[in-house]
């Protein structure tokens, strides 16, 4: 939601919180907004205003159920705009891209990426299989910099996360006994 519809938002809530007020001061018996309602129902401009404004309050109820229903949409491309045109690199490529990486380094066995577009850069989460005479810490930093440089390199845009996750310490790669 960008800042024009929170600022919509916003007067909106205020407008509801004073025609609650109003209806909550009618139904403790004060009959001055009544009588304000009846008085502006009574007049030609009146009822127009009124409809103008009911018709704006309508057009933002279905503005706000919109974005409360829709779906949000995820980023699931990096572009690169450039004069002649825009380059998409889709995350499926990238995570082949990771996963390639990551293979490449020595004591990972097999490797499951996912990467998602943040609002800075790309998030990378690897699901690991490692061999056993590794150091995990050291595997772990190896890694991020070899995926954040490769990534950048290749991709040409920011690796800003690498979360690792070792789902086992194994001596055989998890693609060896698919086979």
């Amino acid at each position: 939601m960008g800042i024009f519809d929170r600022v919509i938002l916003t007067l909106y809530t205020f407008s509801l919180a004073f025609v609650s007020l109003g209806a909550l001061l009618l139904a403790l018996g004060w009959s001055k907004p009544m009588e304000a309602v009846q008085e502006l129902l009574a007049s030609g401009s009146g009822r127009v205003g009124l409809g103008i404004v009911a018709t704006i309050f309508f057009g933002v109820s279905v503005r706000l159920l919109w974005f409360a229903f829709r779906r949000p949409q995820r980023y699931r491309a990096v572009v690169h705009e450039g004069d002649l045109g825009e380059v998409r690199i889709t995350l499926e490529a990238v995570e082949n891209l990771v996963q390639r990486v990551a293979r490449g380094v020595p004591g990972v066995r097999d490797v499951r990426p996912a990467v998602a577009r943040g609002e800075r850069g790309l998030e990378v989460y690897l699901r690991l299989w490692v061999a056993p005479d590794v150091n995990i810490p050291r595997l772990g930093e190896e890694l991020r910099e070899e995926i954040r440089r490769y990534v950048q390199d290749v991709v040409g845009v920011e690796v800003v996360h690498v979360d690792l996750s070792v789902e086992n310490i194994t001596l055989e790669s998890r693609r060896a006994r698919v086979e």
